[in-house]
Formats: structure tokens, sequence, C-alpha cells
């Protein structure tokens, strides 16, 4: 970035968020984060994004900073200082995804970290952004692990330098580096963003990577994660590499001491505004998680919960006849009462009748939590939907085809054979309404 670059106004970012959410998305999470009795975001800035995406985070960062929205900042610098070591021809080493840190290592990690928190600040004042760098004074430690050597666990977070910067209007850039009572020591970024998380308890936890998410064996990004149903099965992935296991495992640690609504959002620094901004969001989702309730014979308690979800999700009434009509009902449902699938196996092949999540919930991970569930009970599953329904292009992601009608789509799973497929087709569209 230059000093010449215009500076972007509050009317201005709200045009660029309009265009990739709605006025009223946009308006409900600046609601949600102008709150007084919370801070609003905590931000990890990977060493990659500042090595190589700078222009990016500085922009996106400004354009909250324009809007009122100040966030606290972790940075780290894997890169440079593996950049540097190599260059002062000093070996390094890594053990689960954490650098072994030998005194020559510690002293050019605190040179670097030192200056790449000097580099953001500067670049965020440039664009006229008011921010304090923040490199001592903030994680009080004990030495951890021995074949780690000088790494700190941290045992306290003074919020006092943090707090002063953010009642300044500034935003606070922190290095990782801390101290216990003689020397100063190297810190993971990732573990002292959670023990800075659990110091503040902020509205919003951010990840920013070059690779915008956590990425499955096909390179294909993780759009959402609930931990208590997938966490011990990706954790086994082979494919799932040590850093990336190493930040998953910090994130459940993170979402351990949060509410359970809380997350996490792992995006790049050009997507921060839809993620921040938008119910669909940009990168991976990471929540603590629900559980999901199965009911192959619905009591009438979760027939009225359905009810409530479908009507509010459709916007609509829910016919009285539905349970009688529909016969053969498999029912989904979170624990948390705010999404469920219906699956009618009415037809020879399994027919998704209903798919609703609340809209106060969307945008949490829940209708991708519930698919999870419902789709490793039925490999078969066919459904419609609307030709206008704004949820169709996660039908789409989802789903191997789709034949388009004037008012509905079809849509199928694991039905290869064309006659079959035919016949669903034709039963979906002859299939009468049930929300009126």
């Amino acid at each position: 970035m230059n000093s010449k670059s215009p500076m972007f106004i509050k009317e201005t970012i709200l045009k660029l968020l309009g265009a990739i959410g709605s006025e009223k998305e946009i308006k409900k999470y600046v609601e949600k984060y102008s709150s007084p009795e919370q801070r609003f975001a905590i931000i990890k800035v990977g060493g990659s994004v500042v090595q190589h995406d700078l222009d990016n985070l500085v922009a996106s960062l400004v354009f909250l900073d324009q809007v009122g929205l100040k966030p606290v900042i972790m940075h780290g610098a894997g890169p440079m200082l593996s950049d540097a070591l190599n260059k002062a021809g000093i070996h390094f080493s890594f053990i689960d995804g954490q650098r072994v840190t030998s005194p020559e290592v510690r002293d050019i990690a605190q040179g670097i970290f030192c200056q790449t928190n000097q580099q953001i600040v500067e670049a965020l004042e440039l664009q006229g952004a008011k921010a304090q760098s923040l490199t001592s004074n903030i994680f009080q430690c004990i030495k951890g692990k021995s074949q780690l050597g000088l790494v700190g666990e941290i045992c306290d977070v003074n919020l006092i330098p943090i707090n002063a910067a953010l009642e300044a209007g500034a935003i606070p850039v922190i290095a990782p580096i801390g101290a216990d009572e003689s020397e100063l020591l190297n810190i993971n970024a990732d573990i002292a963003t959670v023990e800075l998380v659990k110091a503040m308890n902020p509205y919003k936890v951010i990840f920013l990577s070059e690779t915008g998410g956590i990425v499955d064996q096909s390179n294909q990004l993780i759009e959402t994660i609930n931990l208590v149903l997938e966490y011990e099965e990706l954790m086994q992935q082979d494919w799932l590499h040590s850093g990336m296991k190493l930040k998953l495992t910090q994130v459940k640690t993170l979402l351990d001491h949060l509410p359970k609504t809380s997350s996490v959002s792992i995006t790049q620094p050009i997507n921060l505004p839809k993620e921040l901004f938008t119910d669909s969001g940009s990168g991976t989702l990471i929540k603590h998680g629900f559980q999901v309730n199965r009911f192959t014979e619905p009591t009438k308690q979760v027939q009225e919960q359905f009810k409530l979800i479908i009507e509010s999700s459709f916007d609509g009434m829910l016919a009285d006849s539905f349970f009688v009509e529909s016969g053969a009902l498999d029912i989904f449902m979170t624990s948390c009462g705010r999404a469920t699938i219906a699956i009618s196996n009415d037809f020879n092949i399994p027919y998704m009748d209903k798919f609703g999540v609340i809209p106060e919930a969307k945008g949490e991970g829940l209708g991708a939590g519930i698919w999870y569930e419902m789709r490793k009970a039925y490999p078969q599953v066919f459904w419609r939907s609307r030709a206008n329904n704004p949820i169709n292009r996660f039908y789409s992601s989802m789903s191997e085809g789709c034949q388009k009608h004037a008012d509905w789509h079809i849509f199928w799973i694991g039905i290869t054979d064309y006659s079959q497929l035919k016949d669903c087709i034709e039963y979906a569209l002859n299939k009468p309404k049930s929300v009126h």
C-alpha cells in the first residue's frame, strides 16, 4: 500500500458490505458487534499472511476501524523466523507443531516478532487507523516441556495494556512473546491466541491464514466443523497435518472454555468482511457443536418443536395433516432445537421432505452439522426445492445431480439408475405442498 491510496469512509464500507450481504444481515451483525458488554473480536494473523498478503489484511482491518469496530490482533511470524534461522545457519525442528527453541532460536525469534509487529502497526497507521504495538508485559509464563526448550507455557494474561489501547481508540497488535521471572520465552501464536481469548471472552474469534480454512483430503475447504460430532474422527485422519491438528486441538480447548454458542472462524484476509457480516460467511466455521437426535417415532413434543422450526424457517404454516399423511417419517433435530430434517420413507428411495434452520441460527453451522448426521444414515436421498430458494447453492454443493423445472429444482445423492431417478423426479414434482 502507499500513502496516496484513498481512505474508505463509513458509507463506502457499508456499500461494499452491501454487495456481499443483505442490509438486514449487515445491520444485525453491526449491532451485535457494537455491544458495550463484550469486546468485539480477537483476530489471529498467521505469519504467512503478513509475509504475502499484508495489503488485504490491512484493508480489511481498516474497514473495521472505519465502522468503529476495534479488533485485537494477535500475530505470528513462523515463515519469517524460519527464513532468518536458515540464513543464520541455525538448526531448528518442531515437535507436534511447536518450534523447539534454543537460546539462539529464541534471540532471533524476539527480533523477528518485534519487526513483524512493527510492520503491521506501521501499515495500519499509514492508512489512517490508530494502532498500538504490544510486544512485552502481556503473557506471564513458566517454562513448558523441557524437550521444547525456551518455550513458554502461559499462566497469566495481562489485559491492562490491551484494554487501555482499546479505550484510547487504537487497535492492539500483540506479538507472541512471553516471559517468566528471569527471561524471555517463545510462545506458539495459536496457543497464545487461545489464552488471550479465554481471558477476554470476545464476541468473535477469527484465524486468518493463506489457505482460508481447513481443507480435506481432496484439498477442498471444509465449511463447518461440529466438534461434538467430528473432532475425534478428524484427528485420526492422516491428511490433517500436524500444524492443523495443533490448531484444531487449540480451537477445541478454546471453545471448551467459552459459551456453547461461541464459534471460531478460519478465513483469508480478503474475505474477513464477508465472514463477519454475512450469514453464509467465508472459510471454515468451527463450533463446539451440538448433538443431533434422531426420532423414528416422533413424539407429540418432537412434532411440535419440528413445526416451530419449519414454520420459522419457511415463514409459513405447516399443514396440520403433515405427520398423518407423511407416514413413516424419520426426524433429525439438533439438541438445541433450532434445526431439523424430516426424511420420508413412503417412497422406495428416501425423500427429504423438510430441511429447516430458524433464521436466528443461520450462519452458525447448524444446517451443515445436521446434514452430516442425516447423510451418515441415508446414502441415498432425493428432495425438491423452490427454484428461487436461496439455499439452492448449498444444495448444489452437496448433491450429485439436479434437474431444474419451472417451479422446482429436484436434487439427489446416491441414485445412479436412470429409471429410478426418473420415478424420483416424478414423485417430487407431484408431491403436494405442506407449507402454506
